[in-house]
């Protein structure tokens, strides 16, 4: 994996290099293969790259302001007119402030103001800032009959200098923090979701871009020799002519502690590249050029024996990346684990990290993923090894359940329907119905098991991120998870059963050799058991599913064009009316080979129904 981790000023080297090297304790390498030890080595290095910084001031996005007002106002008054003084002197732009003391006829606000505005104009957070406010405090209406000053004493640069600021006012005046919309800022949650949430897009904050933090991994176990090998190769191909320091973390060697961020069970690089090259040429970042640096990458990393390949996330369905700005870390003990800044952030998280199927939704990437199923369908059909086959079968079917669930979602936009893929108990729903289409793909009974597993796990992670008021409500989706699940282990247990009788019948009518036996039964030949995974071999499903479906039509309809008609909401019970909002509805006709199937799923529904009131009112008593 190459990522790209940041970019900064050339003021930030020396902290992008001290992160790097563990303050000076792991030997860095430069591009011309010096060894650099200690932090005096470290501390040249400004100096000998400084010609290619380019040294851009960052945008000033929030500015701190005092503000004096002379007024003779009592409690109930006050709030307002410092509100109309503000607006004042700062038009439209979004700030929060607090009344910092009172000392007779004279009032001392502080507080924290964006300074750019709905129109583009950005004060720059100075005197002259102060001295432009000040002029439109006193030509407005209020400033004819208050008198005020406004100062700034300060200014920054980015969404984190915004929230440590706000969170340092809310901790400081104990909550009695408002903003220019009259609401309450009492906690540093409520801070930062301000700052997220309604101020960012605002910003529009920029940096300089003179360095960039590179960061360069490969599987638990690779050999440490043979990795920094291939990214000396790579770094050397891909950055000629610009200056550039990497170092090694591993396990075995990294001085940090697991508990804080040290010993990661991966071997890693950090690399620290100039954008800049000693030709003036500047590096280009797109999506494309990160796709050709994972490419050379996985290149450099085979010529060293070591198994790495270059792959997209369209090709296995898998959810997009989750941002750096989205999660905060929990916990740094073996691979770290996040938490979410907002519900749709943990959200995605856990998507990502639960590899739960998703279908990009552009034009391109449909495209891309039809042509993904073709080459998956071509592997499954071509290969010798069933092993194969096998593997590129399921990621057709979970490319098939990825694409339907992301057509169902647009047609509920479409339709108006609420439908927020990124809502935690969407996420459980479509885990547990196979991405809320028709009923989950046949399974045997250790995928059963593993699934069952699966679908725990995600119910713990989502414990985890909801409110203490929607803990009623998600034990209720707890209890009919858990319903879901008994009735598919139920209808397993009937479906193994079937085939049991199947099989046996089918063998007793190969014995007697009656061919009108045969016809009737619905078999031309007879069949032979399979273990293939592709074939219904389980009852998840409502209906348990015709074993003379051939394997290659299967693999055949994987890319198909999906029809939502296929759905049968009548096979989603319980969990689906409680997450999804779905009405129970009517199954599809079925033949009369299925009625028993339907007839005992049934049963089992009504069973597990009636039972869920006394149980209950059983806990309640």
């Amino acid at each position: 994996m190459v990522k790209l981790a940041s970019y900064g000023r050339g003021a930030r080297l020396g902290a992008l290099v001290s992160y790097a090297s563990r303050n000076g304790e792991l030997a860095v390498e430069t591009e011309k293969g010096e060894q650099i030890i200690g932090k005096a080595g470290l501390f040249q290095l400004r100096t000998e790259w400084e010609h290619l910084f380019d040294n851009r001031a960052s945008s000033r996005d929030v500015g701190l302001f005092q503000v004096t007002v002379n007024t003779k106002t009592n409690d109930s008054d006050r709030d307002q007119i410092l509100r109309h003084v503000l607006r004042a002197a700062f038009g439209e732009r979004r700030f929060v402030y607090a009344i910092e003391g009172v000392h007779g006829r004279h009032l001392r606000v502080r507080g924290v103001l964006l300074l750019r505005g709905p129109a583009g104009e950005r004060l720059t957070g100075d005197a002259k800032a102060a001295a432009i406010a000040q002029d439109r405090l006193n030509r407005s209406r209020i400033g004819c009959d208050v008198q005020a000053r406004v100062l700034f004493h300060g200014h920054g640069n980015g969404v984190a200098f915004a929230t440590s600021r706000i969170r340092q006012m809310v901790e400081r005046f104990e909550g009695r923090v408002r903003d220019d919309r009259e609401s309450h800022i009492e906690t540093v949650k409520q801070a930062g979701d301000l700052v997220q949430k309604d101020w960012r897009k605002q910003m529009q904050s920029r940096t300089g871009r003179d360095v960039m933090h590179l960061v360069v991994s490969a599987r638990a176990g690779t050999d440490q020799a043979a990795f920094r090998d291939a990214v000396r190769e790579f770094l050397g191909d891909q950055f000629t002519g610009h200056r550039y320091v990497y170092t090694m973390h591993d396990p075995s060697d990294d001085p940090k502690v697991a508990g804080h961020g040290g010993k990661r069970p991966h071997v890693h690089a950090h690399a620290i590249v100039t954008m800049r090259g000693e030709t003036g040429e500047r590096i280009e970042t797109s999506p494309q050029v990160f796709r050709e640096w994972r490419s050379l990458m996985a290149e450099k990393a085979r010529a060293h024996g070591i198994r790495m390949e270059l792959t997209d996330r369209r090709e296995f369905a898998s959810a997009p990346a989750y941002a750096r700005n989205q999660v905060r870390p929990v916990g740094y003990v073996g691979r770290s684990e996040h938490g979410g800044t907002s519900a749709s952030a943990h959200a995605r998280y856990l998507a990502k990290r639960s590899n739960l199927p998703h279908a990009a939704k552009s034009v391109r990437s449909a495209r891309y993923l039809r042509e993904v199923a073709q080459a998956w369908n071509a592997i499954a059909r071509g290969s010798t090894e069933k092993k194969i086959a096998n593997f590129a079968g399921d990621q057709l079917e979970r490319i098939r359940a990825a694409a339907r669930y992301t057509e169902i979602v647009t047609q509920r936009q479409s339709s108006g329907q609420a439908a927020d893929r990124d809502d935690p108990t969407v996420l459980l729903a479509r885990e547990l119905f196979g991405g809320e289409e028709a009923a989950m793909l046949a399974m045997t009974r250790p995928e059963f098991e593993a699934y069952e597993k699966r679908i725990e796990a995600i119910l713990a992670d989502v414990g985890r991120s909801i409110e203490p008021w929607e803990r009623k409500q998600f034990t209720e989706v707890v209890e009919a998870a858990r319903e879901v699940m008994s009735i598919r282990r139920e209808n397993l247990r009937i479906s193994e059963q079937q085939l049991a009788a199947s099989e046996s019948d089918r063998n007793a009518q190969v014995r007697t050799g009656e061919p009108s036996q045969l016809l009737e039964s619905g078999s031309q030949t007879p069949q032979t058991t399979s273990n293939s995974k592709h074939e219904p071999s389980s009852g998840n499903a409502a209906v348990v599913r015709s074993r003379e479906l051939e394997h290659d039509d299967r693999l055949r309809s994987a890319h198909e064009p999906l029809d939502p008609r296929e759905l049968r909401p009548g096979e989603r019970i319980g969990l689906t009316r409680k997450i999804a909002g779905q009405p129970r509805g009517v199954p599809e006709p079925s033949s009369p080979r299925q009625d028993q199937s339907a007839q005992r799923l049934r049963g089992s529904e009504q069973e597990v129904e009636e039972r869920q009131p006394r149980d209950r009112n059983e806990r309640e008593r």
